[in-house]
């Protein structure tokens, strides 16, 4: 979970959990001990967020240009790109393998420091650190929010259609696109997040959950009071049982039953995909989140 990217905290308790997870291991600072790879220890994604961006080339509009740069590409201007590239990847390899010593050093420093903790007690502690996120104990699934229906009366002549709602932040492009979210499952509710944000965007209790389903293999449905969310991910059936356990886990009376949503909304509605879910709700007061350029 950790080792996911799916703790969001800074980037110092990162390195005191991978600590702890040596003097778990390990006990004792040795020399001798016997090192896991950094990818074992750290999360990935903290260290590649650190590399500067790839620089963007705009793609050539003009028919005449393309056939230009197609031609140009297959002569010595197409090798000395590729001569550029290979340098450029060879550089960001080498910075990735700086940022990735360091991080070990820090690591290492910060072990330095648990000497004298026994193997269960820096367990406990690694565990501890953990539980302070709020979405501790959920399962985590990637999923892209492609909208959210809202059910109108039928006095207004429509059972439902779709709707724009908050902003997920100031810096959220409105009408960018599905939004890449984490759907969260635990014993008392269900949480969305905003990938690396530690409060969740909007959760519902189990008793707000009047149905849910799948439409097809890698669409997923959750209707919620008078919101239908759709989502997209490959994990549909995972999604599905866990909810049914959880739902008979808490003794529910009726669990939801797998619907079909309707087929297309009506002509005269245009879809429009969603931003947001409901405003964060406050701070998790533990720590900053991870490092300025993790996002």
């Amino acid at each position: 979970m950790v080792l996911r990217g799916y703790v969001p905290t800074s980037e110092e308790t990162l390195q005191t959990l991978a600590a702890l997870r040596l003097q778990s291991l390990n006990s004792d600072f040795s020399t001798h001990a016997p090192f896991p790879r950094l990818e074992e220890l750290f999360p990935p994604h903290v260290l590649h967020a650190r590399l500067p961006p790839l620089p963007h080339q705009p793609p050539t509009k003009c028919r005449g240009a393309r056939l230009r740069a197609g031609l140009l590409a297959g002569g010595l201007w197409g090798q000395a790109l590729a001569k550029q590239r290979a340098e450029r990847d060879q550089r960001l390899r080498g910075r990735l393998r700086e940022e990735g010593a360091s991080t070990m050093a820090a690591i290492v420093e910060k072990w330095k420091l648990l000497q004298g903790m026994g193997r269960p007690e820096a367990m406990a502690a690694y565990v501890a650190l953990v539980r302070e996120w709020p979405g501790f104990g959920s399962t985590l699934f990637d999923v892209d929010l492609h909208a959210v229906r809202l059910r109108l009366s039928v006095v207004q002549g429509h059972f439902w259609q779709w709707a724009t709602l908050t902003l997920l932040s100031l810096q959220s492009p409105v009408g960018s696109g599905p939004q890449r979210l984490w759907l969260g499952i635990g014993a008392k509710a269900v949480s969305l997040y905003k990938p690396g944000e530690p409060e969740p965007l909007d959760s519902f209790c189990y008793g707000s959950i009047s149905s849910f389903g799948a439409s097809d293999s890698s669409t997923f449905r959750l209707s919620v009071e008078d919101r239908d969310l759709l989502f997209e991910t490959s994990q549909v059936d995972e999604i599905a049982q866990l909810l049914n356990t959880y739902l008979a886990s808490a003794g529910a009376q009726r669990l939801p039953r797998p619907q079909e949503p309707p087929t297309s909304p009506p002509p005269s509605e245009p879809t429009v995909l969603p931003q947001v879910l409901c405003p964060a709700a406050g701070p998790w007061q533990h720590q900053q989140q991870v490092g300025s350029s993790h996002s």
